[in-house]
């Protein structure tokens, strides 16, 4: 007979937990394995645009003909700034409003939409008419987004990084709390003249397989929405009530 009463309070809540858990954890879909294989999944190209500030270290065979550019720009032949100790906020080449980089002698050239490898092919060519051989490395100082909304941490984040995924700006952001949604988490991106909102669904494994979604994009925000508050408070409500049950059924029945 006690066997019976354990089991009719306990079924429940098991159950109960279990449903909840499914809700919390992440890609429930993915194969029940202790290896998973997913595909290699390339780098998406980032764009330059409005805004960015751009590392762009020039050499020749002349270095003190290559040494004026690399001055003017803020950043020296190795790598690391000059003046501003490569400073992410002032060193570099500013891409202006209307999408132009300004060099000297060659002025302004466009840089706004291109890739970092079509904008140094560019430059390659506008400068051969100063430099001989020159060599030219162009790279994004790094990569801003912001995360919103039902987060541990919210704000604005820069990484020094060229690729970002998801999950690391999630990490960044300290993570989702129990009371944030999971399957309704919304990116806003502005990039490359395109405006696009997408809908993340954290539980299942889908985000694992699309570029996309997993590589974040410089300026992308973040919005992860609340659970209901009623329907959080019910279910804590739920599992106190059942716990508090369980246990008073078993006191009370252990006595027999």
């Amino acid at each position: 007979m006690k066997k019976i009463f354990y089991w009719v309070i306990l079924i429940p809540i098991i159950l109960s937990s279990c449903t909840a858990t499914k809700e919390l954890r992440y890609f429930n879909d993915l194969p029940d394995s202790n290896r998973v294989e997913l595909p290699h999944m390339p780098q998406v190209e980032r764009y330059v645009q409005d805004g960015d500030r751009l590392a762009i270290i020039i050499g020749a065979q002349d270095p003190a003909a290559a040494a004026l550019f690399n001055t003017y720009g803020g950043i020296s032949q190795s790598g690391a700034g000059t003046s501003n100790q490569g400073n992410s906020e002032t060193s570099g080449y500013l891409v202006a409003p209307d999408g132009t980089i300004e060099f000297p002698y060659i002025g302004k050239v466009a840089a706004s939409g291109l890739t970092a490898m079509q904008l140094k092919d560019s430059l390659t060519i506008l400068l051969a008419k100063y430099l001989k051989d020159p060599l030219i490395s162009v790279k994004f100082f790094q990569i801003k987004f912001t995360v919103l909304g039902e987060v541990r941490s919210p704000g604005t984040y820069t990484l020094p990084l060229q690729r970002t995924t998801f999950l690391d700006a999630l990490g960044a952001a300290g993570d989702l709390p129990t009371s944030a949604k999971r399957y309704d988490i919304q990116i806003y991106r502005d990039y490359n003249g395109k405006r696009t909102i997408f809908k993340v669904d954290l539980r299942k494994k889908d985000i694992l397989y699309d570029a996309e979604l997993f590589q974040v994009r410089h300026n992308d925000v973040i919005y992860v929405q609340p659970r209901d508050s009623r329907r959080f408070s019910e279910e804590t409500r739920f599992y106190t009530s059942m716990i508090t049950l369980a246990v008073g059924l078993i006191a009370i029945f252990s006595r027999f």
